[in-house]
């Protein structure tokens, strides 16, 4: 079981409109064991019909397993031809709503800012964190 200071006193559980609110310290603080990530053509087809210079793209989902809720995180991405791995627009999609020290929502907004501003120091990028079929995921050089 994790024990994490920031989360005290904090109930991490659904709300009414099915968001788990927590403090972006909170949720800084969580642990995220269960790291999914896959390639996706079609997803990777319908960034290039967009003018969205993709060479491979995918979705990554991470989510929490020791609180009473799961917290889940999950975004799209694309490689470029120069290897670069970048989020790809539409953002993050996740069941928190970031709240202030005194638990009112931070909305929507807000919560999608800092949650990229965070995904920013995280090694979530596909040879960071996954195998392709056994082999490393494909770089160009």
């Amino acid at each position: 079981m994790i024990s994490v200071p920031p989360l005290q006193g904090m109930s991490l559980s659904r709300s009414f409109d099915g968001y788990i609110r927590i403090t972006f310290d909170a949720f800084s603080s969580l642990d995220f064991p269960q790291r999914l990530i896959w390639e996706d053509p079609a997803l990777c087809e319908e960034l290039v019909q967009d003018d969205i210079p993709a060479f491979n793209a995918g979705y990554c989902e991470w989510a929490t397993e020791e609180l009473p809720d799961q917290v889940s995180v999950g975004w799209a991405w694309f490689r470029s031809e120069d290897g670069h791995t970048l989020l790809a627009p539409g953002g993050i999609n996740t069941n928190v709503m970031l709240v202030a020290a005194g638990f009112h929502d931070l909305g929507f907004h807000k919560t999608h800012e800092l949650l990229q501003s965070w995904l920013t120091g995280e090694q979530w990028q596909p040879e960071a964190t996954a195998w392709n079929g056994g082999r490393p995921w494909p770089r160009m050089t």
